[in-house]
Parts: structure tokens; C-alpha cells; sequence
């Protein structure tokens, strides 16, 4: 019964290494934000918009491996979209972003 226990355990901590997806936006004022989580993110409104966005920084998961960038905070207006690792997107203030 403790080999199963542990096995169950582990692979509770294995899932949990897997399930998370990390972005990190630069801006052009040279602020760096970082965000993350374990499923989609749905559309979620940027806080900050005074400046604009230079590039994209995205480790992705085993739930989610594509982001996507806004013109607008009610994900309309789609200007970017990338998978894993660095993208440049086109520099201009964006209004919100998905994670999927």
C-alpha cells in the first residue's frame, strides 16, 4: 500500500511540473512582466498599457502551448501569435492576451 501511496505522489508532483505555462512581456520603457498559469487563461486585460510591448517570452505546458496578443482588452483584435520560446511582435500597446 506505501508503493502506491508514493506512486500516486509522484505523479501528482510530475503533473504539477507539466501544467504550467510562464510569459514574460518586454516593453519598450524596459519593464519586464511576468505571468503564468496551468490551464487556459481566457482573455485577460493587460494593467499595464502605457507603454509598448517589444517581445514575448513563452514557456509553454502540457495544457497550453500557444499565446495570442490584443489590439483591444476584450480580445478582438488579434496582432500577434506565437508558440514557445523569444517572438518580436509588432511594437504597439496591446489591450489583452490568451494563453491556450
Amino acid at each position: 500500500m506505501k508503493i502506491a501511496s508514493a506512486t500516486i505522489v509522484l505523479l501528482t508532483s510530475l503533473v504539477g511540473l507539466t501544467a504550467a505555462w510562464d510569459i514574460e512581456v518586454a516593453y519598450s520603457d524596459n519593464t519586464r512582466l511576468k505571468f503564468h498559469g496551468h490551464t487556459n487563461s481566457h482573455c485577460t486585460k493587460f494593467k499595464k498599457t502605457d507603454a509598448d510591448i517589444t517581445s514575448v517570452y513563452f514557456k509553454g505546458s502540457t495544457f497550453a502551448d500557444t499565446w495570442e496578443l490584443f489590439a483591444d482588452d476584450k480580445c478582438k483584435h488579434l496582432v500577434a501569435k506565437g508558440k514557445h520560446g523569444l517572438s518580436s511582435v509588432p511594437v504597439r500597446k496591446y489591450g489583452s492576451y490568451k494563453v491556450f
